[in-house]
């Protein structure tokens, strides 16, 4: 069965096209087609879609003007600032920061320098230092996070052990991995199911184990991203935001609801799953949020705040 290339596989092809194009230089697509593992065709229309971007205010000297012919391709114009050094603001700092979290890496991953690295110099390092390890997951499913991932990009099936919850029995199942959905703190793998021949949604801290099996499949045009829990009868959460805080957005505190108040605040009610979830989303917010209930959340906060504060030291010394 032939694998259908997705559009985030080809935006990630467009990103390494775009340093290897200098003005003035002339590169074959053949070479160019190896450097991205697709054919010379596939590359032919990546070039065409490129010449469509560039950067504000997009006028045609902003744009990436290129010409192709008999199997090369000539740069003569690249967009200025395309290879700037990247510079993020504190807020698209913090929303990285939360993606890493949410992929399962810790703070000792490599990614997580690479973030610090390339913060804006008007951002306070220390600031976005203490939203790393405040928003930081405690490791256990990154490694099961990447197999899934590449294994539900490349339309690829799965060989799992799953424990189900209900019975508290481990079994064997070869899935088709159609995506991964966060739901209040959670990652889930939404699937096809071979054994029971249907859709199926597995925690994925409930996976035991993944292998790839080297066997393809079609996904469906309309993948459903539904998951339960839904937030009726989970415990919630009531925060308050300081004034001038980030508004909550419902990637990071999804069916929140937020009531603003005469003096500025915001109060917040936000359902959550687990304790360590909620304690990290109020502590990233670097003091601008604070967790009135209920009780064992307050606690995680106090818990997880005390550790940060141990591993950053006195900032005297």
């Amino acid at each position: 069965m032939s694998r259908r290339v997705d559009s985030a596989a080809r935006a990630r092809r467009l990103l390494v096209l775009l340093p290897m194009l200098k003005q003035g230089k002339t590169v074959a697509i053949e070479d160019l087609a190896a450097a991205v593992g697709v054919s010379a065709q596939e590359t032919a229309a990546d070039l065409a879609t490129l010449t469509m971007c560039g950067v504000p205010p997009f006028t045609p000297f902003d744009l990436v003007d290129l010409d192709i012919e008999g199997g090369n391709v000539t740069v003569y114009l690249e967009p200025s600032g395309i290879d700037r050094p990247i510079a993020l603001t504190a807020s698209e700092a913090r929303a990285l920061t939360t993606a890493l979290e949410t992929a399962g890496c810790d703070s000792g991953d490599p990614l997580f320098s690479k973030l610090l690295a390339s913060t804006s110099p008007e951002v306070k390092i220390e600031e976005i230092e203490r939203t790393v390890r405040a928003s930081t997951a405690p490791g256990g499913v990154a490694d099961l996070y990447m197999v899934l991932a590449a294994a539900a990009d490349a339309h690829e099936k799965v060989q799992i052990e799953y424990l189900t919850g209900a019975t508290g029995r481990l079994s064997e199942r070869v899935v088709q991995p159609w995506a991964l959905v966060n739901r209040l703190g959670i990652w889930y793998l939404i699937a096809y199911c071979e054994r029971s021949g249907d859709g199926r949604v597995f925690r994925i801290d409930r996976i035991r184990s993944a292998e790839r099996c080297d066997s393809y499949f079609e996904p469906p045009e309309d993948i459903p991203l539904a998951v339960t829990p839904e937030p009726d009868g989970l415990p919630v959460a009531e925060v308050r935001l300081a004034e001038g805080a980030p508004a909550p957005d419902d990637r990071s505190w999804p069916d929140a609801a937020v009531a603003a108040q005469a003096d500025g605040t915001s109060f917040v009610r936000i359902p959550f799953q687990t304790t360590e979830w909620i304690a990290r989303r109020v502590v990233a917010q670097l003091g601008s949020a604070e967790l009135i209930g209920p009780t064992d959340a307050r606690k995680a906060v106090r818990d997880l705040a005390g550790r940060i504060l141990d591993e950053l030291g006195d900032p005297s010394d």
